[in-house]
Order: structure tokens, then C-alpha cells, then sequence
């Protein structure tokens, strides 16, 4: 059996290289070991996130399981590039929980979390990839409380005309929407 430190070890930024980690994880069945490297913060964290992002992308239904544990530990990390990764997976996460052939199950506290999550990384000074991200999560949630649409539509309308292109046109879709 391959020891999923190692894979970490050798996965690099490209695509390519954490779609073979990817592919191998789930060949070996490992995706509960990569989770452990999620949920505490440590040197190879972040490849962990790199690689269940490629994961949740392609295989939304092996994630599923540990949706709970997954949401939990995003709070945890507060490297950016993590961030993009962990928004990135919350979305496919959500998207999954709304969809009509749901495999993700999420209680009140799940969804509590990525929206707070989501609004922590939106109000903050973060590249636009995660606030585009993050956005996402909470429209894609919004229906869950009634006090994030007003909330949300505020903030997209207060930070448009001074946010970079794909936040503006991320934001103006959403807005349209709301």
C-alpha cells in the first residue's frame, strides 16, 4: 500500500500532478487518510486541500461521506492557497447538497459554517479566486436563512465597482439573480 505522505510529497501545483495524486488516492482507496492531513493544520495540508479539490471535481460522491469533517477543518487553514482549494471544494459540496441526485448530506451546522466561512473570506482581503468562490457558497445557500440575501446583495453592491474583473462579473450575475 502507497503511503499518502509521500504522494503528497511529490504532488507539485500543475494540474497534472494533482490529478495523478488524485487518481491515486482514490485507486488505493486512501481518501479517508487524506482527510487526517486536512484536519490538522501541518507542512502537507495544503497539498492535501490541492488534491481533494481535484477529488471533489471529479468525484463529488467519495467526498460525501466526510462533508462534515471537511467543512470543519476549512476554518483551519489560513494559507492562501488552501483557501482557494477549500472554497473551491465547499462549492462542489454545496452544489452537490442542492442538487437533485444529492450523495452530500449537511446539517444546520454545516451549512452555518461554510456560510460564515464564506462571508469571513469575502469581507476579507483575499485574492478574487476566493471571494469568487465564496460568493457562490453563500448564494448557493441563501435560501437556508432568510437574513444572507439582503446581506450578500449589500456587499456585492458595495464592493463591485472597485473589485477586479471576475469578482464584478461573478458579483453580477449573483446580484441579478437576487
Amino acid at each position: 500500500m502507497i503511503q499518502v505522505e509521500k504522494v503528497l510529497e511529490m504532488t507539485g501545483m500543475a494540474l497534472a500532478s494533482r490529478k495523478q495524486a488524485a487518481d491515486l488516492i482514490v485507486s488505493e482507496k486512501l481518501i479517508s487518510h487524506i482527510i487526517q492531513f486536512i484536519s490538522q493544520p501541518q507542512e502537507l495540508s495544503g497539498k492535501a486541500w490541492m488534491v481533494l479539490e481535484i477529488i471533489g471535481r471529479e468525484h463529488c460522491e467519495l467526498i460525501a461521506p466526510f462533508a462534515s469533517m471537511i467543512i470543519s477543518s476549512g476554518k483551519l487553514h489560513e494559507c492562501g492557497s488552501s483557501k482557494r482549494f477549500i472554497m473551491k471544494i465547499f462549492n462542489f459540496l454545496v452544489e452537490d447538497f442542492g442538487s437533485a441526485k444529492a450523495t452530500v448530506c449537511m446539517d444546520q451546522s454545516d451549512i452555518e459554517e461554510i456560510i460564515q466561512l464564506s462571508f469571513h473570506f469575502l469581507l476579507n482581503n483575499e485574492k478574487t479566486a476566493v471571494k469568487v468562490f465564496a460568493m457562490q457558497n453563500i448564494y448557493e445557500l441563501s435560501d437556508h436563512e432568510t437574513w444572507i440575501r439582503p446581506e450578500l446583495k449589500a456587499l456585492l453592491a458595495k464592493d463591485i465597482e472597485t473589485s477586479s474583473a471576475g469578482y464584478r462579473s461573478r458579483a453580477s450575475r449573483i446580484l441579478r439573480k437576487l
